[in-house]
């Protein structure tokens, strides 16, 4: 019987087609930033194709070391990156899900649980900006520098 692991490049790659499946899914709809008096208003598509390439890449770096190099990343320091954007993926659709089941109020429309919803955003960008990101760059440089 041929045993078969899964990478972590595959579950980046495999994240990466279910945001863009998702972005598909409703092309219409928008993403509306409110910055002091100005508003931003993003197609959904344009956030999952950036998120499409965000995670292809991700997987690509960890692919490209360890298949093209031939080098091995930091056990640890893969997990705590791959845990970080993999997880905030998965948090952020269950604060979704968990806002259109038990906050929406149809006697009360304006309060759709969207300001939850933009918090959880909010921090799962910064934990990603400035946790995960350069664990990931990190992991990467020990990876490719390391001797044997």
């Amino acid at each position: 019987m041929i045993k078969k692991n899964i990478k972590v490049y595959h579950l980046f790659w495999l994240i990466a087609v279910i945001i863009l499946l998702i972005g598909l899914f409703d092309p219409d709809s928008t993403l509306d930033i409110n910055v002091h008096d100005t508003y931003f208003v993003i197609a959904n598509l344009h956030v999952a194709i950036a998120l499409f390439i965000f995670y292809f890449f991700n997987g690509f770096g960890y692919w490209s070391v360890e298949k093209v190099l031939k080098k091995q990343l930091q056990k640890y320091l893969t997990l705590i990156h791959t845990t970080i954007l993999i997880g905030s993926f998965v948090i952020y659709w269950l604060v979704i899900l968990y806002s259109k089941l038990f906050l929406s109020n149809p006697s009360f429309p304006l309060f759709d649980g969207s300001l939850i919803i933009n918090i959880t955003l909010a921090y799962e960008f910064l934990l990603i900006a400035f946790v995960g990101l350069p664990i990931y760059i990190i992991n990467l440089l020990i990876g490719i520098f390391k001797t044997k």
